[in-house]
């Protein structure tokens, strides 16, 4: 299997995990053609739905309180879009050395380092050949508790 494949199934994992921990639910579709990987709903107070695409790396950068990560536009324009469903990237960044992706030992299961999420709606399309640098803050760590305050910032 190719290091991408290995480190999107991985993302997943993470992902998945954090929202079925959290108390929300997972959906995804069939085929992404709109640049949604999936959907995460929680059935609180109605049902309140909030869009995202998921990527993996190992290439970026921290600087300043920010992820830095290039984006490729296509990818960008996706998230820049407004429909009235907010829609969120989730970065899940890994170390450098595929043998430190996920550690077990006897007491846990580690997947290593962590996933960050950003709101791009209501920015402008890119022009950009290639791709986009975005900055994903590291104060939007998307963990149970980070999963709760994406619902509270972006459903108001």
């Amino acid at each position: 299997m190719s290091p991408n494949f290995i480190q999107e199934q991985l993302s997943w994992a993470f992902v998945r995990a954090v929202i079925f921990r959290a108390g929300y639910s997972l959906s995804v579709p069939v085929v992404d053609d709109h640049g949604i990987d999936g959907t995460v709903e929680s059935y609180g107070r109605g049902i309140n739905k909030i869009d995202f695409q998921l990527k993996a790396t190992t290439n970026y950068e921290i600087t300043g309180g920010e992820i830095r990560y290039d984006l490729r536009v296509e990818n960008f324009n996706q998230l820049v879009r407004d429909d009235g469903l907010p829609r969120v990237l989730i970065l899940f960044i890994m170390p450098e050395d595929p043998s430190q992706w996920l550690v077990k030992s006897l007491e846990e299961l580690c997947l290593r380092k962590c996933a960050y999420w950003v709101s791009l709606m209501g920015g402008v399309p890119s022009g950009n050949v290639r791709t986009v640098r975005v900055s994903v803050p590291l104060s939007n760590v998307f963990d149970v508790d980070g999963l709760s305050d994406m619902f509270r910032r972006l459903l108001v």
